[in-house]
């Protein structure tokens, strides 16, 4: 499997199991420094981070005080002492006067820390923020975290730069826990790193939140997963034939077949792609039609053929169909966001889908019009933002 790393560790050792660098008696009689300070009382104003010691064999507890914005702070040098402060979380050191080494703790400015500033300066000064606009969240390192929300309606996986990739439910509280996205963003990096979309062989299964499926199955071993980072759950258990699989094998099982109705389509076809060309010695076979599946194993929403394009359902039902040649720049520019976040959504004010399934440029909520992107969030790059409904013709998007 590509998207699967193997790790290789190994030790050095001499006379059986003792290393040459640490052995069990090592760290007996070694003195620690005390902890610093705010390392001891980690509360939201006096915190650090714990690291893996500098020093040899990571004897002694090592930890970072986190500086706050403002406070001095270096970016150290080789002949520099062991560190003992960092700049804390969305900060970085910014050297200052043309200073090689010294600087002052400041803001990061990420593209998710430079949104939230516009956001927050919107918000104190105006023009005034969107009613449907929501704050970014960034990571400590001033990354965007792994979702986004359109407040009332869904929530969607981004990559660490804030772009969306696979992954949507429904919008509620519970949004931050249930979406770390950790299966689609793995699998965006792969595909990133190869440079091609990957084959329903060639990658771990995610489920429909981007989160890693719970059973996985490498050829037809399979084995019972963990959700947040696709690590067994089991692994002292040995993987079981797909043949197999039931509520006794492997605990995670809950009685549904295992390939989903697109990837099975794929393989299908792969497969006797595959034996179509042993069997005649080729090394390509042109004619074969592959379903465009999503890495959920179900169907992407954009589907087509040779005159239509149309958005479908997870399933692979048809949403809305269009003429490539009669509608050639709705179907060029097709996405079927708005139409499968209907599916997604449980609230009963839905947005405005276009004819070929993207949201339309307007949408109107209790009263009130505002402009959206492709991905339906809501847009206050002008001004206004948002108008009454009554006064949508003066609204441009």
């Amino acid at each position: 499997m590509i998207f699967l790393v193997t790790f290789l560790s190994f030790s050095i050792s001499v006379f059986g199991d003792e290393s040459i660098l640490c052995s069990p008696s090592i760290c007996e009689g070694v003195m620690c420094p005390t902890l610093p300070e705010k390392c001891k009382i980690q509360n939201a104003t006096n915190n650090g981070i714990f690291l893996p010691s500098p020093e040899a064999c990571n004897c002694c507890q090592y930890c970072l005080e986190n500086l706050n914005e403002g406070e001095e702070c270096s970016i150290g040098f080789p002949a520099a002492p062991t560190p003992t402060t960092i700049c804390g979380p969305g900060l970085t050191c910014k050297l200052t006067n043309g200073n090689l080494y010294d600087g002052i703790c400041s803001r990061m400015s990420t593209p998710c820390m430079l949104s939230q500033d516009d956001y927050d300066y919107r918000k104190k000064y105006g023009p005034s923020i969107g009613s449907m606009e929501d704050r970014q969240e960034c990571t400590d390192e001033g990354e965007f975290v792994s979702y986004r929300c359109i407040p009332g309606q869904t929530c969607y996986c981004v990559d660490i730069d804030g772009t969306r990739i696979f992954g949507e439910s429904d919008f509620t509280s519970l949004s931050k826990v249930e979406m770390q996205c950790k299966c689609s963003r793995d699998y965006q990096q792969a595909k990133e790193l190869i440079g091609r979309d990957l084959n329903p062989r060639e990658h771990f299964r995610c489920n429909s939140k981007g989160d890693y499926d719970t059973i996985q199955c490498i050829g037809e071993q399979c084995l019972c997963t963990d959700a947040l980072d696709g690590a067994p759950t089991y692994p002292n258990n040995p993987m079981v034939n797909i043949r197999n699989i039931t509520n006794h094998t492997l605990e995670c099982y809950k009685g549904d077949h295992y390939f989903k109705k697109c990837e099975e389509e794929y393989i299908n076809i792969l497969n006797e792609e595959d034996t179509y060309k042993e069997g005649n010695n080729y090394n390509m076979i042109i004619g074969y039609i592959f379903p465009n599946c999503d890495i959920d194993g179900t169907y992407k929403a954009v589907q087509e053929n040779s005159t239509h394009k149309y958005c479908v359902d997870k399933e692979g039902n048809i949403l809305t169909s269009l003429n490539k040649v009669d509608n050639k720049a709705l179907t060029d520019s097709m996405d079927c966001k708005c139409l499968r976040a209907l599916s997604v959504m449980t609230t009963t004010e839905k947005p405005t889908c276009s004819e070929n399934g993207n949201y339309t440029p307007m949408q109107c909520r209790r009263g009130v019009c505002r402009c959206v992107d492709s991905d339906g969030n809501q847009l206050c790059g002008k001004s206004p933002c948002e108008v009454d409904e009554i006064n949508k013709d003066t609204l441009v998007c």
